[in-house]
């Protein structure tokens, strides 16, 4: 596999960003004690991509340090890209994380990777705030994204903002996000209304995460949609622990390219 920090300059973000990328290398051999080199080539197809959000105050790099999802990656044969976000309710009015997310990110890694355009190689997930921001895309543009997954994530921003950031001076209002593309129920409400074919969705959390209540009540709201939604728990508080664990389980569920190679073959 190939780990590359990319940083580029953002029109959205008026600014420099990083971002990090898991590229698979297939190997048609390994290297071994006999000091024969491992030869790497890139697949003749476009790669299968998700695009996997950290959760607030944290950055590009937690994933590839705090979890294996670099190994699991590979093993998927899944490019893996992994930004920088700083604002997911577009609360500040001199950036567009959303519109860079979505938008600008997706055109410049197509232009330096071979990775697919195609609804169904394309999936978006995410921890924490980086959950919701993930549904948020994937409910905007349903056409866009075959998978969308959370891990620990307020889906209901409404009642997160709520209950959790009343007293904020930079966010947004929770009023304030009612019934827009950034609310999650109406999203789904509006893509029904409109016949569109809403991606499959994985949603976990941890049975002592303060997210709790809150996932469990958008589990059934997603139920009680007929969605098609795979649900997991288990114990757990917010944290990289619970994290490591569901990510893998995220990226068994994902429907990807997993036979063919031996792992570390000789030749």
């Amino acid at each position: 596999m190939a780990i590359m920090r990319l940083t580029f300059q953002s029109e959205k973000l008026r600014a420099s960003t990083d971002v990090h990328v898991v590229f698979p290398l297939k190997r048609n051999s390994f290297g071994d004690p006999e000091g024969r080199e491992p030869q790497y080539f890139v697949s003749e197809k476009k790669y299968k991509v998700l695009w996997l959000i950290h959760g607030g105050g944290d950055n590009y790099s937690d994933w590839v340090y705090r979890t294996r999802i670099s190994e699991l990656a590979e093993a998927g044969n899944l490019v893996t890209v992994m930004p920088s976000i700083r604002d997911f309710t577009d609360s500040r009015g001199d950036t567009c994380y959303f519109e860079y997310l979505t938008e600008e990110l997706p055109s410049y890694i197509r232009r330096i990777l071979p990775v697919s355009e195609r609804r169904e190689d394309n999936f978006i997930a995410g921890l924490s705030m980086g959950g919701y921001i993930s549904y948020r895309a994937a409910l905007n543009y349903p056409e866009r994204y075959a998978c969308v997954g959370s891990l620990s994530s307020p889906l209901d921003i409404v009642e997160d903002y709520r209950v959790r950031h009343g007293n904020s001076k930079t966010l947004a209002s929770a009023d304030s996000l009612i019934g827009t593309d950034k609310d999650i129920y109406a999203l789904v409400e509006k893509n029904l209304a409109e016949n569109r074919a809403i991606p499959r969705m994985f949603q976990a959390c941890g049975t002592e995460d303060f997210a709790w209540d809150i996932n469990e009540k958008m589990r059934d709201y997603f139920y009680s949609k007929n969605l098609d939604l795979t649900w997991e728990q288990g114990p757990g508080i917010h944290c990289w622990e619970f994290w490591s664990i569901y990510i893998k389980k995220l990226i068994d569920w994902l429907p990807l390219d997993r036979g063919g190679e031996e792992r570390h073959k000789f030749q």
